[in-house]
């Protein structure tokens, strides 16, 4: 049985963390599978990335090094591979895979890789502990989903321009994006896409507004729930930063992609209403997301016609 990944190009982006590079790369090699070329995109300090050059030959990849920008080093990526690999796959530098997670995967790709309307193809994230907080239960309520603003399927994309997540799922589903943290695209269903460039260093939702390019060109996404992986160092999204980031972004694509502006403000504002009644339980976090927030929302009224 010939895996898929013998003809797909593997592109990793990073930034300070060769270990972790290292780490997946062993993991792979321990499981014995053997990609067409991988591509390590660093956007280190030039100081700290002579690790991860001089381990190109033992690990058999590509380096290279770029600004950092999730988004752009992707990008990189796409332009750097080879033309005529079948596949792309994107993976963090940080993800765990189980054992059989890349035969199952290879089970769906095999079954649903000739049929044209599918673009892509995700992973099972596995998360034990899954924060079920106010603002959790009141996304998840009948009436919240009844009027549209959000959804209790995992993989959507409401007209809000909020997503839902893609957890512990139990069956093989259909989605409206993909996590980009463990993901594989057809090369001919994204050859003419770009990741947005303008989403930041961080480039919070890069994978979401990826996603939509996709559903407008009818293209469907599968998740096979067999195939199943952690990511144990997940990002945290609090502070007054990421409150700011979480607002302008998600903004942006509902302009970017014409969805319910009107919607988008409801969902957002109920996000600045839960993380300021977190903040009440003297947790600094969310106080600071919240005004982090609240000055997003500011920034979008005084540039709504700038925003391209």
């Amino acid at each position: 049985m010939q895996f898929f990944t013998e003809n797909t190009s593997l592109i990793i982006p990073t930034r300070e963390r060769a270990l972790n590079v290292l780490n997946l790369l062993k993991l792979l090699k321990t499981y014995k599978i053997k990609f067409f070329e991988i591509l390590i995109i660093d956007s280190s300090e030039k100081k700290n990335s002579n690790l991860l050059k001089s381990k190109s030959k033992k690990f058999n990849f590509k380096y290279f090094h770029t600004y950092p920008s999730t988004s752009h080093q992707r990008n990189f990526g796409l332009k750097k591979k080879n033309y005529f690999t079948r596949f792309v796959m994107f993976l963090d530098d940080d993800v765990f895979f189980f054992r059989n997670s890349f035969y199952e995967m290879n089970k769906i790709i095999q079954k649903y890789a000739l049929i044209d309307k599918i673009g892509g193809f995700g992973f099972n994230q596995i998360q034990n502990k899954i924060n079920k907080n106010f603002f959790e239960k009141i996304k998840n309520s009948k009436y919240i989903n009844f009027i549209g603003l959000y959804s209790n399927e995992p993989g959507k994309v409401l007209k809000s321009g909020w997503h839902t997540k893609i957890l512990n799922v139990k069956k093989n589903i259909y989605t409206d994006w993909l996590y980009t943290t463990a993901c594989i695209y057809k090369s001919q269903a994204i050859l003419n896409l770009k990741f947005d460039e303008n989403l930041g260093k961080y480039s919070y939702l890069e994978d979401l507004e990826f996603s939509l390019n996709l559903k407008k060109l009818n293209r469907k996404l599968i998740v096979s729930h067999r195939a199943k992986f952690t990511h144990p160092q997940n990002i945290d999204r609090s502070g007054f930063k990421f409150g700011i980031t979480e607002i302008k972004n998600r903004f942006r694509i509902v302009k970017k992609h014409k969805l319910n502006l009107y919607y988008f403000v409801i969902v957002s504002f109920l996000r600045f209403i839960i993380s300021s009644a977190n903040s009440l339980n003297f947790d600094t976090r969310y106080f600071l997301r919240a005004f982090g927030n609240l000055v997003g929302f500011i920034l979008i009224m005084i540039n709504l016609f700038k925003i391209k």
